[in-house]
């Protein structure tokens, strides 16, 4: 006796079906969390390796000139707050947003690259081959910025952006 509640129906189209699936698998795309630029390529082999890497880990790998903007996590926030106490915390939080918020439109303006950083390693790989490894779970990093030229990483003082830019940029 045939289910009434359920009606049967042929598919006029077979072929649908599988063009249907097709679209559904081809469109799934993964989430990168690698920066990979043009100015220093890497091998088949290293993007395979950093991609793993970086997929379990959120870390960056960075091959261009830019500027590497990094804010503590909840984390990190915690302990700082603790460590100055409450009230000294959010002066020092406020006066540290503020010199990334300038930071950022300086360098903006200048044209430089910016990349956001939560959390991790970060990998530069300088045009010379060698490379250069940040890990910002370590307690010296609080609100940075990173200056990578391809030849070099320096942690610049955020208060004195525009000399540091001269320095190591222009």
């Amino acid at each position: 006796m045939p289910n009434k509640l359920l009606p049967m129906y042929t598919m006029k189209q077979p072929g649908l079906l599988a063009i249907v699936m097709l679209f559904l698998v081809a469109c799934h795309t993964k989430k990168e969390h690698v920066v990979q630029t043009a100015a220093a390529p890497p091998t088949e082999q290293d993007a395979a390796t950093n991609f793993n890497a970086a997929a379990n880990s959120g870390d960056l790998i960075i091959t261009e000139p830019c500027a590497v903007f990094y804010s503590p996590d909840t984390a990190k926030l915690e302990k700082l707050k603790k460590e100055n106490g409450e009230e000294a915390f959010y002066s020092i939080a406020d006066d540290n947003i503020n010199a990334l918020t300038d930071s950022r439109t300086f360098l903006d303006s200048k044209g430089v690259k910016i990349v956001d950083a939560t959390t991790g390693k970060i990998t530069f790989r300088m045009k010379d081959g060698s490379i250069t490894t940040i890990n910002l779970q370590d307690e010296k990093y609080g609100w940075e910025v990173l200056l990578f030229n391809g030849h070099k990483v320096t942690d610049i003082d955020i208060a004195n952006v525009e000399k540091e830019y001269d320095r190591l940029l222009k």
